[in-house]
């Protein structure tokens, strides 16, 4: 990949590669990519790093093979779905991402390498870069397209975090550069997953009345990043965050069980649909009474014959009958 290329998806999820994209998505093994939703445009992790999300991958799946999640007769694995994308450093640059770009409007604007980026990296904040880093992983997950009813879960780790994202508290026997070479986590998933876990949530938290309250997956992101800046390994950390998020969607299995089969039409239109046809309904019964009542109340006339009927049409009629009783007399 190309130097300006390289620096643009460093910048803007929209000129991150795809899945599909065998060439720039950095992942030679035929075989991985068949079985592992993971893209590394830079080359920045080794393969055997790769073969432990893998090898955790397929652990999973095996113990949650009769588990599907849209519906029974999905192709297996059918449970969650995870990808991975990785990136060696990110640059938020304004307009890089935004609240507005989706899976349909996304554009990817080689006019953001005009930016200093060094510049626009020194005077953002922590806010800012975790937002910006959210939205990243967002529009990845929804141009990926992984899951059939919107219960995939995307990792992206950044392998070098930036300063703003260094605790203050960290270890004081970890010398600075360490540190801020730490990678770092953001999780974006689905909406099924987040019904699932905002129910589960809700379930669980002692003040229900409090607004913040406190995702089970993002605290357990959290809570790796802060491993990952204590000198755990990148290996040991995906391990541990593959089997904690199996553990936590798990509990939200039994306690909000999946429907078999869940459409991508949402429920808002569902309802108005319903009730544009419950209102027809009802005008076509009014409709019809209407016309019966009208009936009932018009006077039915007796039958005109049918010679003083066809000789009413005409001017004539009338002159032909008192012609008719003038010859009679005669």
């Amino acid at each position: 990949m190309n130097d300006r290329a390289e620096r643009l998806l460093s910048i803007t999820p929209c000129a991150y590669p795809l899945l599909s994209d065998t060439v720039h998505c950095g992942i030679d093994d035929a075989d991985l990519r068949q079985t592992v939703r993971v893209c590394d445009p830079d080359k920045a992790i080794s393969m055997s790093e790769i073969e432990v999300i893998k090898n955790k991958l397929d652990t999973i799946y095996k113990r949650k093979n009769k588990y599907c999640v849209c519906r029974p007769d999905q192709l297996k694995p059918c449970w969650f779905r995870f990808g991975f994308a990785f990136l060696r450093r990110m640059f938020p640059v304004e307009t890089g991402v935004s609240n507005l770009y989706s899976r349909e409007f996304c554009p990817a604007n080689e006019t953001l390498l005009s930016f200093k980026k060094s510049y626009a990296l020194v005077h953002s904040t922590r806010e800012t870069i975790i937002n910006y880093g959210k939205n990243f992983a967002r529009l990845l997950r929804e141009r990926w397209l992984m899951g059939e009813c919107d219960e995939d879960i995307l990792f992206l780790i950044l392998l070098k975090r930036p300063n703003q994202l260094v605790r203050k508290n960290a270890l004081s026997y970890l010398p600075t550069g360490i540190m801020s070479q730490a990678p770092y986590i953001f999780a974006s998933y689905g909406s099924l997953v987040q019904e699932k876990i905002d129910t589960f949530s809700s379930l669980i938290n002692e003040f229900p009345i409090n607004k913040k309250r406190l995702d089970p997956l993002q605290k357990i992101v959290e809570a790796e990043n802060v491993n990952l800046e204590n000198g755990y390994s990148l290996k040991v950390v995906t391990e541990n965050l593959l089997e904690q998020f199996e553990a936590t969607l798990s509990q939200t299995d039994e306690k909000y069980p999946s429907p078999n089969s869940r459409s991508h039409i949402p429920d808002w239109a569902m309802v108005v649909f319903i009730m544009c046809a419950l209102l027809c309904l009802l005008m076509t019964i009014g409709l019809c009474l209407m016309r019966t009542s009208v009936r009932r109340g018009s006077p039915r006339s007796k039958p005109m014959d049918t010679t003083r009927r066809w000789k009413a049409g005409f001017v004539g009629g009338m002159w032909y009958d008192v012609c008719k009783n003038k010859i009679i007399s005669l």
